[in-house]
């Protein structure tokens, strides 16, 4: 009776022992953190006085008012206009393209020299990319003094830095998609398209009408997450390779959030800005399930 009772028990309580460290994690390192920016963001705190007053939505509003907040706005919608596009259109390409080389010398080759920019440090190609783009003695602008064009400022060319650094980002972070579009697009069962290759359907066919269907799980995945991520993998890149400038052209909201915080010590209206961000997180989110979710082919 007793030995039956232990094993009831144990029963019971096994999903909740299971489940509850990572229950503990998440809600310590993730719901918390979120709660107390969102307190915070109706408050006055520098880090330094030891009581923080409440100001309700005095940050909100200077925040919405501050006019580089609001090209900090601009530019991350140009971001997201730029790099969404290009970090779902080209990895998907290039691992059709990989696909096809299959396990030849030259898919060998080059399936690691894609992937690698990926595991990169910021700071390692940061460097790299600073010698690249150096308005005096710069690889780029020697090859095009050169061909006998001009030379260029680059990310020290306020119409020029945002996109630097949207090309710099893309590099550094496209390798992660083509590797799950890749994963994807092996896992096709191979009677599925040698049937269609009997049926005479060219290439272009085949992976309109076959492969973009089958893996579209993982094109709604890589969407959804490459929507949010770019707000984040962007910052690495504005830190190390422009500082946000010059004059604020390549900001995004994230690295405002973060001026405010660890520069100038305004802690409520760095809450006020990530709460501003989550939010927007959230409805580009809900768009995404509403719009492309219905479009995703789930096996049975």
């Amino acid at each position: 009776m007793t030995r039956a009772l232990v094993r009831t028990t144990m029963t019971t309580l096994a999903p909740y022992l299971l489940t509850g460290p990572a229950i503990v994690f998440v809600a310590v390192f993730l719901y918390a953190p979120v709660l107390f920016s969102v307190g915070l963001s109706f408050s006055d705190w520098n880090f330094i006085h030891p009581q923080a007053r409440f100001v309700g939505l005095d940050n909100y509003v200077q925040v919405l008012g501050d006019p580089y907040f609001r090209e900090a706005a601009w530019n991350t919608a140009l971001y997201c206009i730029v790099l969404i596009p290009a970090q779902i259109v080209i990895p998907l390409a290039l691992a059709a393209f990989l696909l096809r080389v299959g396990e030849s010398r030259a898919g060998r080759i080059y399936k690691p020299l894609l992937f690698l920019p990926t595991i990169l440090a910021y700071s390692t190609a940061g460097i790299a990319w600073l010698w690249l783009f150096d308005p005096l003695n710069g690889f780029l602008n020697t090859v095009l003094t050169t061909f006998g064009q001009s030379p260029s400022r680059w990310y020290t060319d306020p119409d020029l830095a945002l996109w630097t650094v949207a090309i710099v980002t893309f590099w550094k972070t496209f390798g992660l998609n083509m590797l799950l579009f890749l994963a994807a697009l092996v896992s096709i069962p191979k009677d599925i398209l040698e049937a269609a290759t009997i049926d005479k359907a060219g290439p272009f066919t085949r992976f309109r009408t076959i492969e973009l269907p089958l893996i579209s799980p993982t094109f709604f995945f890589v969407a959804v997450t490459t929507s949010f991520s770019i707000l984040d993998d962007i910052v690495g890149v504005i830190d190390v390779l422009t500082g946000g400038g010059p004059y604020g052209s390549s900001t995004n909201i994230l690295y405002y959030m973060f001026e405010r915080g660890l520069k100038y010590f305004q802690f409520g209206q760095a809450s006020a800005a990530s709460v501003i961000i989550i939010m927007l997180v959230l409805v580009v989110t809900w768009a995404q399930f509403r719009l492309l979710e219905r479009k995703v082919h789930y096996e049975s």
